[in-house]
């Protein structure tokens, strides 16, 4: 008599519990970027709160703020920063010598000047994407004065704005605008964040 072979294959039981799994591993994945955006949020705060710190110290020490009437560049000394003062750091010597003042007395270190979306902070003190001139701002990635931020995800911006701020892209001390070459992106008090896509450039308030 002739046996015919039983067929092999995944039985219904079989199959619900590999749709499981991998329903559970894509729930983990998808939890962990959301664990890790989150951390880059918190993580720029405690960068600008770090930076901001800094300053406050500099300023307790030596009566003035790193920069400011500074007439070279790069200064490293503060004989080389007997011009005028008037608590903003609003030219390229006084930009340049932000940071080496900072860093030059072991305030800061390089490694803390920069920021968790891959640029490093800058100071600017202009009336571009946003800001107001009579204020120095943090910005990411701007290396000139006047130029405008390197491009961040108004995710992170978005959400940074949100928990620490207004909210408000055009208002308060986190401020961000649509700056040429960005993909456009807005956001408003109320919306979610992490359905927000595009870039913006950042600036978020330092002095006064």
């Amino acid at each position: 008599m002739k046996h015919t072979p039983k067929q092999g294959g995944f039985t219904l039981v079989e199959l619900a519990i590999v749709l499981v799994i991998v329903g559970l591993i894509l729930g983990l994945a998808f939890k962990g970027r959301d664990l890790i955006d989150g951390a880059r949020v918190k993580s720029a705060q405690a960068s600008t709160n770090k930076i901001q710190a800094a300053v406050n110290i500099f300023f307790e020490r030596y009566q003035r703020y790193p920069g400011d009437g500074c007439v070279v560049a790069n200064a490293a000394l503060l004989s080389q920063c007997g011009g005028a003062r008037n608590g903003l750091i609003d030219n390229a010597n006084e930009t340049s010598s932000f940071w080496s003042l900072l860093i030059g007395t072991g305030i800061l270190t390089t490694a803390e000047r920069t920021s968790p979306f891959g640029t490093q902070w800058n100071v600017a003190t202009d009336a571009i994407n946003g800001r107001i001139n009579t204020v120095t701002y943090l910005v990411s990635g701007t290396a000139a004065v006047g130029a405008a931020s390197t491009a961040t995800d108004i995710r992170y911006v978005c959400s940074l704005d949100t928990q620490y701020d207004d909210a408000n892209p055009t208002s308060g001390n986190i401020r961000s605008n649509v700056a040429a070459g960005m993909t456009v992106g807005t956001y408003q008090a109320g919306e979610d964040c992490w359905s927000k896509s595009g870039q913006v450039a950042m600036s978020i308030r330092l002095l006064p």
